[in-house]
Order: C-alpha cells, then structure tokens, then sequence
C-alpha cells in the first residue's frame, strides 16, 4: 500500500468515525447535545442599564462555580460597551468588565448576560458538609467578624441587644443556640418590607425602625452574630423558585457553626438551609453592580426553567455516558481553556489551506494561529494586530541595532525579548495617562511569541532582501485576520464545543493536505500565461530545439 493511500484510507476512516459520533451524540441526545438540561437547569438574563458620562466601566457579577451549582453557558451581549471574560482572581465574587467601545456615544445603555444554570437537585445551598479548602473552608482567624460600614457590629445597642438576646441561654452557650436565639429576634421581631430603590440600609438603621428589606434583615442578623463572636457573611444570589417572572436581587446570611457554614434566610424564614433554588452571585456585603463615570444604573433578572426529560433510571445507558463526558461539567475556567485547545486545530488548518493549497508563505505555522487565535474572540480587538505589527516593527529596529555588537544566539534573544516587553509596558503606562485601554487591544498571549517573528523577520531579511521580509510579515498578519475572523463565528465555537469528535474530520482534512503535492493557487496565478499558451507539437519540438550553447530558439 502506497503512502498516499494510506492517508486516503486513514482520513477516510477518521472522518467517518468522527460523523458517526456526532450523529450518534445528537441521536441520542437530541437538544441536549448542544447544551445539557436537566431536571435543575435554568436560564438566567441579567438586563442592566444606565447612562455613560464618558470612558464608563461597568462590573457585572456571574453565578459561581460551586459543588451544588455549574455555570453551563454565559454569554455577554452589548452594543455599547464591550466586555472581558470573568477574572478568576477573586473566587467569591466572579466579575465581568465592561469598557465603553472606541466611538460609542455617551448616553444611555444596555448589557445583558445569559447564563445557563445547573443546579444539582436535593443539595440545598450552603456549605452543609465540612470542607477544609475553597469558598466553604474554615474562617481564618478574626475572619468575618470584623465591622463593615453598613454592619456596625460594635455599636452599642447591638451588644445590649446581642447579650439581651443570648442571656437566657446561660454561661457558655453553644454557637448553634446563640445563632438560633439571634435569628429568632430578626425573623418574628423584625418586618420585612419590600425592596425600594435607594441608598442601602444599615443594619442599626433597620434595628432602629424595626424593619428591614431582605439586605437590610440580612445586615442586622449578621452583625448580632459577630458581636457574639460567630463569623458569619452575607450571600448575594437569587431564588428561581418563582421561574419565568422578573426577580430581584435577594441576600441572605451564612454563619460558620460547629465547623460548617449554616446558610439562614431570616426574610423566608429558613434556619440551617435554604432551598435548592438558591442560586449564590457572590459573597460579602457588596454592591452586585458596580461602575465608573456611570449613573442611573439598574439591574434586573428574568428567570426561565427549562422542561426536563427523561432523568435518572429512565435514561438509557448511552445517554448516560454522553452526558457523563459533556464538556458542560467543565468549571467555566476549564470549559475556556478546552475552547482554546479546540480552536488551535482549526486555526492551525487554515494555515495549512494558505500554505500549501494556495501558496501563501508565513513565519512559520503556529505564529499566525496563536496570533489570530489571541484575538478571536471579538472583531473589535483586531486593532491589536496593528499594534502587534508596530511592536514587531520596532523589535526588527532593535534587532538591526543589536547586530552591531555581535552576541550569541540566546543572550541576544533575552535581551531583546527584554526589550521588546519594556517597549510594551511602555506603550501600556502611557496609553492609560491619556486614558485609553490597551489592555482591550494587546494580549500577553501573541506577545510571548514576538522575540521569535524578530528573530525570523531578520533571517528572512539577511537571506533574501528586506522586501521580501515585508511581504511575508503582510502574509503573515493576512493569514492570522483571517484566522481571528473564522474563529470568531459563535456558531463555529459552540459546534466544537459541543461535537469535540469534529477534531477527527480536522486531522482527516489535514493528512489529505499532507499528501498534495499538485499545484498552488497562487502558482497557477503566476503562470496563468503560459498555461493559456497551449503550443502546438511542432511549435513546441520547434522551440525548444537546442542551440550550441545550451539554449532553446524561441519560436515567433
């Protein structure tokens, strides 16, 4: 068997494995093989609005990645303003920022985030069992028992009140009576009221009263329970019991007993655990939206639970295990990481179409996939390129200078990976002293692959002529737009995350390619005229008739 049949049959063989499994995957699962639903999934739309006075930012919280709780899809829709994925920096409070888009014009606003919830049903929220690490672990000491502007947990009338509450339990009381004896008092003693818009109430302000909405109840049950020593916080989510109407925010309470986190709800009048519809934004005393030269902001939430099939011992042995290996279980930060190893193939494709069916040489075949696989995500970063062009641009200067001293090999590839970082940090302080964002238009992933493209842009240049050098750098840049433009279809995205079996139609593509050795497209283009030419026998035996010094008569 030849070498070309080989690759023939093998590409074939992967092709039709990978359609089988994707047919069999959505044969089998239907609907769900674009996005699991279970009998706990649920959709969540947060709608904020506001009015830009000007470079507005904005932070917009997201459901946590919990035990109890998986954040299946998110997606961020504006057109005013764009965003950056949650930073992971902060596990109690998973943030999104938004920046005012280059040109948009001040004035009112909309964002909207969707996210698709899955909650894990008969696992109530709340750090029920003991756990040693994570948001659920053990308070450091001193942790969340502190004052906070709006919980005076060291005013006056809440120790009289606090020692009032516990005196009858005597001496040593155990934490789970004293945090009993507290909730007791906010819940029947305290009214609820309904939500107004307005500046935030105190947890004194709602002693004071005598009552509270559901923060401010929460604020006051909190502070009684650090002034009688148990940590506690507040917990920012939602509850979707009420699916399909418009909710607002709801906050409750979490006090660390007997080594757990005992969440209470003293609005709903939960002690111990709250229902599993609990879905958990954030923890701490936090506003859930946040901005810069903002006003007038809003937030609300619509809430839609999705129709659930067939579940538990009614589902088949092959829709178990397609579910069991869904990258939907991933945790959100995983779940991008995937994406990205699943993009690199295509990317890395369609470096292969330009090179080797249409002609188009590049510095090398992962440069100008990283590079256009960095900055898919938005069209509107492409810019970054340019910016990436003029940084090469200036490391290729620095290059010619640093010939002048004659070093080796890798010291001078550290000093200019050196240089070239001390440009861009450069570029970064002094673009945001005018108050731009370049962090929006650069990302560390293409820089780390400038020393290399310096390195090759200069080779080029000794070995054939600066032109040269130029056109391939053009070719290069053309090649990674067009990869940030393929890769930035969603449907294109969501497809590989949900049919990862498509990276076998990918490599059956790509054995293919390996094998052509036929014409490119631009070498036919370079030869068009004398492939229209077609000579005839005689004027061709004519022609090409040697001469005495080697060469043939050209015939007229």
């Amino acid at each position: 068997m030849s070498r070309t049949t080989l690759c023939t049959v093998t590409a074939g063989a992967l092709a039709a494995l990978s359609l089988t499994t994707m047919a069999l995957r959505y044969q089998v699962l239907g609907e769900e093989a674009r996005r699991p639903i279970g009998p706990g999934t649920w959709k969540v739309t947060m709608a904020v609005q506001g009015t830009s006075q000007g470079r507005a930012q904005l932070q917009t919280p997201t459901p946590l990645e919990l035990d109890r709780q998986h954040v299946q899809e998110d997606a961020y829709h504006s057109e005013q303003f764009a965003h950056a994925p949650p930073a992971a920096r902060h596990p109690e409070r998973r943030r999104v920022l938004w920046k005012q888009r280059a040109g948009a014009a001040d004035g009112p606003f909309k964002v909207r985030a969707d996210f698709h919830v899955a909650l894990e049903l008969g696992r109530p929220a709340g750090g029920a069992v003991a756990q040693t690490t994570g948001l659920y672990a053990p308070p450091r000491k001193g942790e969340h028992l502190g004052v906070e502007p709006l919980i005076q947990a060291g005013d006056a009338r809440i120790s009289e009140l606090a020692r009032e509450l516990t005196a009858r339990l005597g001496e040593a009381p155990n934490q789970l009576d004293v945090a009993q004896a507290l909730f007791r008092f906010v819940e029947q003693r305290i009214k609820s009221e309904a939500r107004f818009d307005g500046p935030p109430v105190s947890a004194l302000t709602c002693l004071e009263n005598g009552s509270g909405d559901r923060s401010a109840k929460a604020r006051l049950l909190v502070a009684l329970l650090r002034n009688r020593n148990v940590p506690a916080r507040i917990v920012t989510g939602l509850t979707l019991a009420k699916g399909g109407a418009e909710q607002c925010t709801h906050y409750w309470v979490e006090a660390f007993v007997y080594e757990h986190w005992a969440p209470m709800c003293p609005f709903h009048r939960y002690f111990g655990r709250v229902p599993e519809t609990y879905l958990i934004f954030g923890f701490g005393d936090k506003p859930l939206i946040a901005g810069r030269h903002v006003k007038d902001l809003k937030c609300a939430f619509l809430v839609k639970r999705f129709k659930q099939g067939a579940v538990g011992a009614n589902e088949s042995l092959a829709r178990r295990a397609f579910k069991s290996v869904s990258l939907y279980l991933l945790a959100p930060a995983d779940r991008r990481l995937v994406e990205v190893l699943l993009l690199l193939p295509l990317a890395a494709l369609i470096v292969c179409v330009f090179r080797n069916l249409i002609g188009l040489p590049s510095f090398g075949t992962f440069a100008p996939a990283l590079i256009g696989l960095a900055f898919h995500r938005e069209l509107n970063s492409l810019p970054g390129i340019l910016v990436f062009v003029a940084i090469l641009l200036v490391g290729w200067v620095m290059r010619r200078l640093l010939d002048h001293y004659h070093l080796l090999q890798v010291p001078r590839v550290s000093l200019m990976l050196t240089l070239i970082m001390s440009v861009l940090v450069a570029l970064i302080v002094v673009t945001h002293s005018y108050g731009g964002a370049p962090s929006r238009y650069v990302s560390l992933f293409p820089m780390v692959i400038l020393t290399g493209m310096v390195e090759r842009f200069w080779t080029l240049e000794t070995e054939d002529s600066t032109t040269a050098s130029f056109a391939t750098l053009l070719k290069t840049m053309f090649i990674a737009t067009t990869i940030a433009v393929v890769l930035s279809r969603s449907w294109l995205v969501k497809h590989m995350f949900c049919f990862p079996e498509t990276l076998g139609v990918v490599m059956a593509v790509q054995l293919l390619i390996g094998r052509y050795t036929g014409y490119r497209l631009m070498e036919l283009f370079r030869f068009r005229d004398f492939l229209l030419a077609r000579p005839s026998r005689v004027g061709w035996a004519e022609s090409s008739r040697p001469t005495r010094n080697g060469d043939c008569v050209a015939r007229r």
